[in-house]
């Protein structure tokens, strides 16, 4: 018996009897890992998402998927979505198409209790996450990368290569259809698999075996510090209050994670480790209400549901010899009309400090590791023409301040 059908059958027979929907695109991994579990015995649904972005290939592709369920007798669900219109605003491409079969999968999830979105990511999928997070300083629970299980979602071939899956599909006489973007560069994860890994491997053959040594590693300490910040968690999502104490104990780390469990981004790490041991009546931003220090305890608001803050301007006679993260300092001259503040929308833009051309707020939370339910209150600070301060996050340079600036305004919000 092939070892990825042995491994399946074994690793995941206790999931014969619930719904597995397997995300498929067409390609060697997701088709492999459909029809396996289908002749494996598993009740299979496949789900393809068309974003009619490649014209007739997007098209052929679908064709592709329908026409080997009918060969193996599998439901096929095929959910159409034009990106276009998003990408014509300056919306991420990659971004954009996650959000949105994402949203299709957890939508699948919550309809029923024995529903399964199986994933066909490879071991190579893997090791190009661990690089990727590592540049972005994503932390330990970046670098723990991907889950063979989470919240019913299932990678049946993480434990497989992509060279591995190619010469079983071949050997099984399982045809799949290549998508030609993957041989493009333009993508990071594309010019870190076709260009810099290769190339590295040729140097260091062990490359693979170590990286996943240190996925592991990462996977089971980000599982200590999760189990051990889910009691505080419960506690505090019951008496919505926690202790300062039990707090000042904890590392950043597991800060972090108590961030994250909460709903709330890391990058309140700093305000919420001040307002830890405050004196009473501090309050810091939290989802819909606000968290007010309150003698030994951090107590959620309820009565107070979370407002837009109000935008305070004051003219400055130069720069200050440090700066923070809850104010900017704008060249006056350079700003088109007034200063608003608002949540951010998807197309949003900023020219950040430090980097040429623009970013969309939807990478830059994405970087920052936002939660889904937090990133909905992630406010941005414009004028008539363009964003200026992304909350806490990114400061744009169109209209930042200098030493050379005849009129300089500190923007605060309150």
């Amino acid at each position: 018996m092939s070892s990825i059908i042995n491994h399946i059958d074994e690793k995941w027979n206790r999931l014969q009897g619930k719904n597995i929907f397997v995300a498929c695109s067409g390609g060697v991994d997701s088709t492999v890992l459909a029809i396996t579990l289908k002749r494996l015995g598993f009740k299979v649904t496949v789900l393809h998402m068309n974003y009619q972005l490649r014209g007739n290939d997007s098209e052929l592709d679908a064709l592709f998927v329908k026409s080997f369920c009918r060969r193996e007798k599998i439901t096929c669900l095929q959910k159409n979505i034009n990106l276009q219109e998003e990408l014509n605003n300056g919306g991420n491409l990659q971004e954009l198409a996650r959000i949105a079969r994402y949203n299709w999968f957890h939508h699948i999830i919550n309809q029923h209790t024995d529903n399964y979105i199986a994933l066909g990511h490879n071991q190579d999928d893997q090791i190009e996450t661990f690089f990727l997070n590592l540049a972005r300083k994503s932390g330990i629970m970046g670098l723990a990368c991907m889950l063979n299980e989470h919240k019913h979602v299932i990678r049946p071939l993480l434990h497989f290569s992509r060279n591995e899956i190619e010469q079983f599909a071949k050997k099984e006489e399982i045809n799949w259809r290549e998508d030609t973007s993957n041989a493009s560069n333009k993508y990071n994860r594309n010019k870190l698999r076709n260009v810099i890994l290769p190339e590295i491997r040729k140097q260091l053959p062990e490359l693979n075996s170590s990286v996943l040594t240190l996925i592991e590693a990462f996977q089971n300490k980000q599982g200590i510090i999760e189990s051990e910040i889910q009691n505080l968690t419960n506690d505090f999502k019951q008496y919505g209050q926690i202790s300062m104490h039990s707090l000042s104990l904890l590392d950043d780390y597991k800060l972090i994670e108590f961030l994250r469990q909460n709903g709330q981004p890391g990058s309140l790490l700093e305000d919420f480790k001040k307002i830890i041991n405050s004196e009473k009546g501090k309050k810091i931003a939290w989802s819909e209400t606000w968290l007010i220090s309150d003698t030994d305890y951090l107590v959620l608001d309820f009565q107070h549901k979370f407002k837009l803050p109000l935008l305070s301007t004051k003219e400055v006679k130069s720069l200050p010899t440090e700066f923070d993260k809850k104010s900017i300092y704008l060249d006056k001259d350079k700003l088109s009309g007034d200063l608003k503040v608002r949540k951010w929308k998807n197309g949003d833009r900023i020219k950040p400090i430090g980097m040429k051309g623009s970013k969309l707020i939807s990478d830059i939370i994405k970087d920052a590791k936002v939660s889904p339910s937090a990133k909905k209150n992630i406010l941005v600070i414009h004028d008539d023409k363009c964003i200026h301060w992304c909350y806490q996050l990114t400061v744009g340079r169109t209209a930042i301040a200098s030493e050379n600036s005849k009129k300089i305004i500190r923007v605060t919000t309150s």
